[in-house]
């Protein structure tokens, strides 16, 4: 059933998998999970199943009553069988909600018969949101969500819910791990088929900064300008990226030897991605997914009839670096940041530095620091799959 949450466990699920780690996923309904995910369905653990209602309509009356008791040992039986063959149980939410709490009080049961084996995952609690305010009684099963119960790793998605849950529980907070969501970069963008495939190949993901030159190939583009921009941002410490998209100008049959200059220009540089040297030829479709992946258009030339990138970048919210020069100045007016027409690589690559000073680029870097790629790399797999109880 696709919310937040659930969506957050099957990036979790696809990522181990991909890891090569088996995975179940245990849910009272739905359908749709990731390739390769096998489902474990207990229609006791739905939190709209009839008879959990009943349950929880009674608990929030405070009244514990035999149907409390066998539904646990019902859930219990179903779920026992499962945890048995795990290596790891990620339990998303159930520790810290009152959404069905004979599942968590079958869970906490469960983690106590195998300690080290569970990992509650805390995305929300409910002891800070009133609308929950039925279920903040005493005794069990209205306590088990807040306690730091045996048996159990506790993860929270962000400092707030680290800082929330050691004062309701006494836990450390050195021992809550704190592991953020993810984004997907690619989903949001709206990247078409073909773009992710590219962006994939050519590991734009990684790009900081990522720069986009959708010119073609002739020597008044001054190519080689920001091929050099590129190394400078690179010796300055960044993972700069330059994609160059287009084709050798057909005009002119000099154009082919400049290519094979870039070329060889290119190759000293890494980072920097001349498709037509590669034999990629893209359509226009992936250039204008690529003005999405994009930080900065650089625009070098030395001459133009019009900017129309510029423009296009535009639409795209998307920060250039262009050569001070009139057909670019009618197109662009007072927003690019100007470079002389002869300009140096470090005098882009500095100007390229001062476009990424501003809070959109600044929020952009935050949101691919979230990718989930690196999210699941860096933070979910390594807490998931670590050997410590």
């Amino acid at each position: 059933m696709l919310g937040g949450v659930e969506q957050v466990m099957g990036v979790h699920a696809a990522g181990l998998i991909a890891a090569g780690v088996q995975v179940t996923i245990l849910a009272g309904r739905g359908g749709i999970s990731p390739r390769g995910v096998k489902i474990a369905r207990v229609r006791e653990a739905d939190s709209r199943a009839p008879i959990v209602e009943r349950d929880l309509a009674a608990l929030a009356r405070g009244e514990r009553t035999p149907q409390h008791d066998k539904l646990v040992e019902r859930l219990v039986a179903k779920i026992r069988p499962v945890v048995a063959r795990s290596d790891r149980v990620v339990v998303h939410n159930v520790m810290t909600m009152p959404m069905n709490l004979a599942l968590t009080e079958a869970l906490a049961r469960l983690a106590r018969e195998t300690p080290g084996r569970f990992i509650a995952w805390t995305h929300d609690i409910a002891y800070y949101d009133r609308n929950y305010d039925a279920y903040r009684r005493p005794g069990q099963p209205w306590a088990l969500i807040t306690k730091a119960l045996p048996g159990f790793r506790y993860v929270v998605v962000s400092h707030e819910r680290a800082e929330q849950l050691s004062t309701l529980t006494g836990l450390p907070k050195g021992e809550i791990t704190v592991v953020p969501n993810g984004v997907d970069v690619p989903e949001v963008l709206g990247l078409s088929t073909k773009g992710r495939k590219l962006a994939d190949r050519l590991g734009l993901y990684e790009a900081d900064p990522l720069l986009l030159q959708p010119v073609r190939l002739t020597r008044r583009k001054r190519v080689e300008a920001a091929i050099d921009a590129t190394a400078v941002l690179r010796r300055r410490g960044r993972n700069a990226m330059l994609v160059v998209t287009g084709i050798v100008g057909p005009h002119d049959k000099k154009n082919r030897a400049y290519l094979e200059e870039l070329a060889a220009r290119a190759k000293k540089v890494q980072g920097a991605l001349l498709l037509a040297a590669m034999g990629i030829r893209v359509h226009y479709d992936q250039v204008v997914d690529l003005y999405s992946l994009a930080d900065v258009l650089v625009f070098p030339s030395e001459s133009e009839g019009f900017g129309i990138p510029m423009l296009e970048a535009g639409l795209h919210r998307l920060p250039i670096v262009c050569s001070d020069i009139p057909a670019l100045r009618e197109t662009g007016g007072d927003e690019p940041i100007y470079v002389p027409p002869d300009a140096s690589g470090e005098t882009i690559a500095d100007a390229i530095e001062r476009t990424l000073d501003t809070p959109l680029i600044r929020m952009r870097e935050r949101a691919r620091d979230h990718a989930w790629p690196k999210v699941l790399r860096e933070r979910v797999l390594p807490v998931i799959l670590e050997d410590k109880p």
